[in-house]
């Protein structure tokens, strides 16, 4: 059985001490907007990726949304940061800072002495504050909020991380309110089985699941991305789905992935039901004209 590898994030620690209406006015689009939602197109940001980001290219592609790494506010510091989610913000793109939970270099399990580790989650849900209070924050992503594969091993792993997540959603919301609190799951049916993720449960809590449709990783098809979509969209709950698409052809082939197939696959995913599309990673098919989907 085949497990996408894990290459997808960049590991360091955290240290928060471096520290009127015109005659044309579409009112449909108007109901429209606020009864279903903004579409949400964006990208992940490495922190090494950060000072390259064009801000100008993104806007004028329609990308409304970011993940920045947590790490780069060990990488450059809070005040670099903050500029960068201000001059984000300006040009009317939201900044999503995006945590790493269970895996920070090795994988960390959610339970000890078969209980959940309460004090490692107080840990990282003291971290998700300091970042939930920060000006300019619209939302925290949940990363490597699961385990490696090998789930189906420890018998409370799943009611773990369940607790996990409700404590962070709750918590950070304490501290802003207005936050969006989004959880990357894997795509898959037996995402629990392997990876203690209970998506229905977990769209209880949060505000967007973001699945991985990684299709080069799975050496799956445009249908797949279809038929994944509709599956995580009809068992998320009230959560809303933004779909996580790879730029490049798999994690063993990395070059890029032609800009149609993304954007094929990104109308595949609205046309699913979901209400986003996070390609990974800038720095790759930086072009992308989000415009063009409906």
């Amino acid at each position: 059985r085949f497990h996408p590898p894990e290459n997808h994030h960049e590991l360091n620690d955290f240290n928060p001490n471096k520290k009127s209406v015109s005659k044309d006015f579409d009112f449909f689009g108007i109901f429209d907007f606020l009864f279903k939602g903004e579409k949400k197109y964006g990208y992940w940001v490495w922190s090494g990726d950060m000072d390259s980001v064009d801000f100008d290219k993104l806007s004028k592609n329609g990308v409304n949304i970011v993940f920045l790494n947590s790490y780069a506010f060990t990488d450059h510091g809070q005040r670099d940061v903050m500029e960068w989610i201000k001059k984000a913000n300006d040009h009317g793109i939201e900044v999503h800072i995006w945590m790493q939970i269970f895996n920070t270099g090795d994988w960390i399990s959610p339970v000890k002495n078969g209980k959940p580790d309460s004090a490692y989650f107080n840990y990282k849900i003291e971290e998700a504050k300091y970042y939930a209070g920060l000006e300019g924050v619209s939302g925290l992503q949940m990363d490597y909020i699961r385990y490696e594969g090998n789930a189906y091993k420890d018998q409370n792993g799943t009611a773990a991380i369940n607790e996990f997540v409700k404590n962070f959603t709750k918590s950070v919301k304490d501290v802003n309110p207005s936050l969006t609190v989004s959880a990357t799951v894997m795509p898959e049916v037996n995402a629990t089985y392997y990876y203690g993720q209970d998506i229905p449960e977990m769209g209880k809590y949060v505000d967007v699941i973001v699945p991985m449709m990684y299709k080069g990783n799975y050496e799956a098809d445009s249908n797949w991305v279809k038929n994944t979509t509709d599956w995580i969209v009809k068992n998320s709950g009230d959560a809303k789905v933004w779909v996580g698409l790879q730029t490049y052809q798999s994690d063993f082939n990395v070059s890029d992935l032609p800009a149609d197939d993304l954007l094929k696959d990104g109308q595949y995913s609205f046309d699913n039901g979901a209400n986003g599309v996070i390609y990974f990673k800038w720095g790759m098919n930086e072009e992308l004209d989000n415009k063009k989907l409906n």
